[in-house]
This record gives C-alpha cells, structure tokens and sequence, in this order.
C-alpha cells in the first residue's frame, strides 16, 4: 500500500455500524467464499464481533476518507491480542492485514507493551500462513510458551 501515512485511525465504540458491516460481507464474500460467513446476517456479525467480555477496541482505518480496515484488538496486561481485522480486498496490492498488524506492533511499542498475540494458528492452513511471517514467533506448545 502506497500513501500509508495518509491512513487515518480512530477508535470507534464497540456498536454496529452499516459501513463496517458491508465491509465485513465483502471482505468474507471475496477472502473466504463459501465459507458460510459470508452470508452472516447483521445479527450474527453483532455476536460474533461486537459482544465482548474483556477489554476490546474497535479501530477503523480510512485512506482517503474511504473505509479500508476494521480491526479489533482485546487490550491484556502484557500485550494485545488482534481479535479479528476485516479489510477492503479488492484494491490489488493493498496489503491492508499487514498494514494492520505493523500497526498493532507499533501500538505495543509505544505503549511498552512486550506482546502482540496474533491468535490460533494451524501451521496447515494457508490461509493462517501469513502469522508465520511475523518473528520472533511464539507458540504455546505443551503447555509453555517456546519460540518457533
């Protein structure tokens, strides 16, 4: 993605919203077709994104004023945790998932914060292969944190 610092980031309240929900049925439409989410009625998008009992935020990311990127982040003692991120997928090259998790590594940084928990990873699934890409990487193997 070109232009990066003309992205702007607020934090909305944790609440539907029309926008970010027809970006979250494209983004399922064309990311993960047939997948059945793709099909979540605003009810459904609502429990499974907007309910939560921890401490969560809900960031949107404009460029240009059009919406590219919702991500929501759950805020730990240690870390964040990158819940679930939705973006545009269309704009070929974009790489708006990567451009979100840089950022929530400079959200930690600033911060003093030591981890960005990326979430589940299956090292067969392609479409988790993007975590692997991201180091030092951890895992919780056995019980314990060791590097992978």
């Amino acid at each position: 993605m070109k232009d990066r610092d003309k992205m702007t980031v607020v934090r909305r309240d944790l609440t539907y919203d029309p926008a970010h929900y027809a970006l979250y049925l494209k983004y399922q439409r064309l990311r993960h077709p047939g997948g059945g989410m793709d099909q979540d009625s605003r009810e459904q998008y609502q429990h499974f994104l907007l309910h939560s009992n921890v401490c969560t935020d809900l960031f949107e990311f404009r460029e240009a004023g059009e919406l590219r990127i919702v991500s929501l982040v759950d805020r730990l003692l240690d870390g964040l945790s990158s819940v679930y991120t939705f973006f545009d997928p269309e704009p070929v090259g974009a790489s708006y998932g990567t451009y979100s998790i840089l950022w929530q590594i400079q959200r930690c940084l600033d911060a003093g914060l030591p981890y960005l928990y990326l979430g589940y990873w299956i090292n067969e699934s392609a479409k988790m292969a993007y975590k692997a890409t991201f180091r030092p990487i951890e895992g919780l193997v056995g019980g314990r944190w060791k590097r992978l």
